[in-house]
């Protein structure tokens, strides 16, 4: 078969109906919205002025707190989803939303309908790994660290993928995203640019003030002097302009000021205030999250071959997925999946170039690939709260130009009687290696050398790991 773009499709699925800038790590310790790990000169000497080779990026957005698969992405061809199992979780086929006639998407999650009739949504099912952990902290660190064997590793494999290929031959900061996101992108060295308040990414108390410029001015002129003489006055000299370097170009970005809208509906893609949330539809955990994904986006349209940016990662997170009650339909769970499938819609129009903006970015779409994680699922029996309790086997959505669309490990051929109580005879049993689907994206969308696999997920190649085929190549 041909899949994308007349590429050969692989894998178990079905199809559907179808530079000027960078910024610094932000934790508020030092200059409001910039972080302290941000001073240290590694990745600002590291990266220097080199310019980006590749065009391929990648967005990762981690739910944490164990998303309920089952509930996601519903099994209603499964006769054991029922209301015996589940009598007030229970999502019935004429509310849900159909895939395939086997698997249907929870109502709130309607947004992603638009994404996957254009043949650019993988729904890979069943993802986890071998004697899945249940512990958050445990889960959390093996989905960013790539290794089962080793919760202890604190380091990521999308750290290593970027040490591997970009860090050389691209611009200063190959990564970005929100604080406090795990160790997906941490290391011995520092790639990854964490922004703790886009709108407060500034010279703290003189942002906005008529002290700024001279403050400005002053810093640096204070620290071109050090370079002249004296132990490690180029390093700090270095750093320290690099950093007002960082700031005066994620001013550039505007960010506060880059409103995109629906070209339909006229909403706002981002609704992260008052102003863009009119109605105030979106709780507060939505709209930090959809401050996330706008800034994540930006920073991947702004990374041209002009720019020194070179961002090709990009990372959000969206938590509150422990449910452990009130998950029903109309609960908190909905408004979860609502944000999420908003979110991912919302990212499809601003980087296909469909959305309504004036600056006029051009279209990465088919550079990009948008995927979902989750340290692990929930229960198949809902608990005695209305919700559930930590279980196996997830769902990844994989979003893009280069993906191909439909849904994997849920139809009547790959799902076998049984299956939601595969584990442990209480949970969703896995078929899908994390590892495997996230290996593929790196070395076919993103351009990983093949030989890197060990390197990047450790004894990846002994493993004889089945890659689901969601990327075309």
């Amino acid at each position: 078969m041909l899949g994308k773009k007349g590429r050969a499709m692989r894998g178990n699925r079905d199809r559907p109906n179808t530079g000027r800038r960078m910024f610094l790590k932000g934790a508020g310790l030092t200059l409001t919205g910039v972080g302290l790990s941000s001073l240290f000169p590694t990745p600002f000497i590291h990266h220097a002025m080199a310019g980006p080779t590749s065009n391929k990026r990648l967005l990762y957005i981690f739910l944490r707190g164990g998303n309920d698969a089952v509930n996601t992405v519903i099994p209603h061809g499964d006769p054991d989803y029922n209301t015996t199992n589940r009598p007030t979780l229970y999502i019935a086929p004429e509310v849900a939303i159909d895939l395939n006639g086997f698997a249907s998407l929870h109502p709130s999650l309607s947004d992603l309908m638009d994404v996957y009739n254009a043949g650019d949504l993988a729904v890979v099912h069943r993802v986890g790994y071998p004697e899945m952990t249940r512990s958050h902290f445990d889960g959390q660190v093996i989905w960013e660290n790539g290794d089962p064997t080793n919760p202890l590793l604190f380091e990521g494999w999308l750290q290593r993928y970027i040490h591997e290929h970009l860090a050389d031959g691209f611009g200063r900061f190959p990564a970005v995203g929100s604080p406090n996101s795990g160790v997906l992108v941490t290391g011995e060295q520092t790639y990854k640019i964490d922004v703790a308040n886009p709108d407060n990414f500034d010279y703290g108390a003189y942002a906005g003030s008529p002290k700024r410029d001279k403050y400005r001015a002053g810093w640096r002129a204070q620290y071109e002097q050090l370079s002249l003489n004296g132990l490690y006055r180029s390093i700090l000299s270095e750093t320290e302009i690099k950093l007002q370097d960082a700031i005066d170009e994620y001013a550039t970005w505007d960010q506060a000021n880059w409103h995109p809208q629906d070209p339909v509906s006229a909403d706002y893609l981002y609704p992260v205030d008052a102003t863009t949330d009119p109605g105030g539809i979106w709780p507060d955990n939505s709209r930090a999250f959809f401050k996330n994904l706008k800034v994540c986006a930006l920073s991947l349209l702004e990374s041209d071959g002009l720019s020194p940016n070179g961002t090709r990662v990009a990372g959000a997170q969206f938590g509150g997925f422990d449910t452990h009650e009130t998950q029903d339909e109309s609960g908190f769970h909905g408004s979860l999946l609502a944000a999420l499938g908003y979110g991912i819609r919302s990212l499809y129009l601003v980087l296909s170039g469909q959305a309504n903006e004036p600056r006029g970015y051009p279209s990465i779409w088919d550079d990009t690939v948008i995927a979902t994680m989750s340290e692990f699922g929930r229960t198949s029996i809902e608990n005695g709260s209305k919700g559930t309790d930590h279980g196996n086997a997830t769902v990844i959505f994989a979003a893009g130009g280069s993906i191909n669309g439909g849904v994997y490990n849920a139809d009547a051929g790959s799902w076998e009687p049984g299956a939601l109580f595969g584990d442990e005879g209480r949970d969703l049993s896995e078929v899908t290696d994390y590892r495997a689907v996230f290996w593929e994206i790196l070395r076919d969308h993103m351009g990983a050398e093949p030989l890197a696999a060990d390197a990047i997920f450790p004894g990846y190649s002994l493993l004889g790991l089945t890659e689901p085929g969601i990327v075309g190549v």
